[in-house]
């Protein structure tokens, strides 16, 4: 089996556990949604759901770890053949993981609208300060 080949069934492995994250977290939901129990075994029964859930939620997190994991070797198998671009000029690292990426870019877009929102209150600011404003009535 080629590279691409190899990296191809990876990448599909990796959607299939994407498949089984929404299912897992269906299942989870499911559980936490669940009436209950009725009869006189209550305790037993919210011992047995809290540790399927328990369960569950370990399935989970050990997903998207794997899946985490497979996108992170093809990003970084991407970017050292020079199949994406050089992210040098928008990240102050050259070798980085799509994660570490989309937090900058979610923090930079924090701090544009931050900024646009102080320049904002301190029009207003300025306005009421000055008498020649024309007050609303």
């Amino acid at each position: 089996m080629d590279e691409s080949a190899a990296r191809i069934q990876d990448l599909h492995e990796a959607e299939k556990k994407l498949v089984l994250l929404v299912e897992t977290a269906g299942e989870a939901l499911d559980v936490l949604t669940d009436d209950g129990p009725s009869d006189e075994d209550a305790q037993l029964a919210i011992r047995e759901r809290s540790g399927e859930f328990t369960d569950l939620t370990n399935r989970y997190f050990a997903l998207v770890n794997d899946v985490q994991l497979a996108v992170r070797r093809h990003t970084h198998f991407l970017t050292q053949t020079a199949s994406l671009p050089s992210t040098t000029k928008t990240i102050p690292f050259r070798h980085s993981v799509a994660g570490e990426q989309k937090e900058l870019e979610i923090w930079t877009g924090s701090l544009t609208t931050l900024q646009q929102r102080i320049q904002q209150i301190k029009r207003v600011a300025q306005g009421e300060q000055h008498p020649q404003a024309p007050a609303s009535s």
